[in-house]
């Protein structure tokens, strides 16, 4: 006979829902939740929800996948804080200037901003090294250590360069941020190579050791998630 006692069923709930972000299952999480939400921006009258919630979203997939790390010592810290500060410092003079990246700015969909910057922007900076650092560690071990770490650091920080190549082909649509121009100009992408050479040479050097398979799993949902909404628009473009 089934109790029905509400702190129970609060209990088994809460059970549940652990489970589906256990490590073992946050592949399979990932993969539902970006499915759900590439429906929701198909969907016209649940797009403006599913921008909304996108900042929470992305603390959503980033809380899920660093609560697996498992040494946060001193130096992981560090790269954290690193990460974080110093993107955020360069997004927000590249936005006020105009030199860094080129011309862009902002859109509302990343949430509240400071300097015309989003607060959230230096965690998704971390969140796409931490992954891509998951995906060189994974290539390593797969080669049987004949990749070295000059290899791993430069083939991160292309895997990152890869990312936003492809998010930029949509990022105007979805809210996120847009250029003066159709298209970002190449100094974005060379800049975009030397933040990621530089925090793959940190993380390198501070020998953190990332989680493997929700990571790359993560990094994969994204680009895939990107790459679908690009070809909605550009489906949608040629039937109008």
């Amino acid at each position: 006979m089934q109790s029905d006692d509400p702190a129970e069923r609060i209990k088994k709930i809460f059970y549940r829902v652990l489970s589906v972000l256990s490590y073992k299952e946050l592949p399979k999480t990932f993969v539902i939740f970006y499915s759900v939400g590439v429906l929701l921006y198909f969907i016209p009258f649940t797009r403006e929800l599913f921008i909304a919630v996108t900042p929470l979203s992305l603390i959503f997939v980033i809380a899920s996948l660093l609560w697996h790390h498992k040494r946060w010592d001193r130096s992981f810290l560090l790269f954290i804080a690193i990460v974080i500060t110093s993107s955020f410092i360069i997004e927000a003079i590249g936005v006020e200037t105009g030199a860094i990246f080129g011309q862009y700015e902002y859109l509302n969909a990343l949430g509240p901003k400071v300097f015309e910057t989003p607060l959230i922007i230096g965690a998704n900076w971390l969140m796409l090294t931490y992954c891509s650092a998951s995906i060189m560690e994974y290539a390593r071990r797969r080669s049987s250590g004949t990749i070295d770490v000059a290899i791993k650091i430069v083939g991160g920080a292309l895997i990152m360069v890869m990312y936003d190549v492809t998010v930029e082909l949509v990022s105007p649509q979805m809210g996120m941020w847009q250029f003066v121009s159709d298209y970002p100009p190449v100094e974005n992408f060379v800049m975009w190579f030397i933040m990621a050479l530089v925090y793959h040479i940190i993380f390198a050097g501070f020998k953190i050791k990332p989680i493997g398979k929700p990571a790359i799993a993560l990094f994969i949902c994204q680009i895939v998630f990107f790459l679908a909404i690009y070809l909605y628009w550009q489906i949608a473009l040629i039937l109008n």
